[in-house]
């Protein structure tokens, strides 16, 4: 009888180990979860950042190129109107 007693006594030991076992692994899962959403949210992010930033890199040369033009139409249309 004290055998069985013993031998009951570790096999709730063992289940209460492994159910404090089962919850560390549990909780880590759901904060690698929640790691993972956390990531694909800052990279969805990043993706529109470097949007942003390609198309205010253009933009200003954009810009650039018209007011560029429009002096060299005006400096032309100066010495034209000087030579006419």
């Amino acid at each position: 009888m004290l055998e069985n007693e013993m031998l009951n006594h570790r096999i709730d030991k063992v289940e209460s180990d492994i159910q404090i076992l089962y919850k560390k692994v549990n909780d880590v899962t759901l904060t690698q979860v929640q790691s993972v959403t956390k990531l694909d949210s800052m990279l969805v992010t990043l993706g529109e950042l470097k949007e942003s930033i390609e198309a205010l890199k253009k933009r200003p040369g954009w810009l650039w190129d018209k007011t560029i033009v429009a002096i060299i139409g005006a400096i032309c249309g100066v010495v034209i109107s000087m030579l006419f």
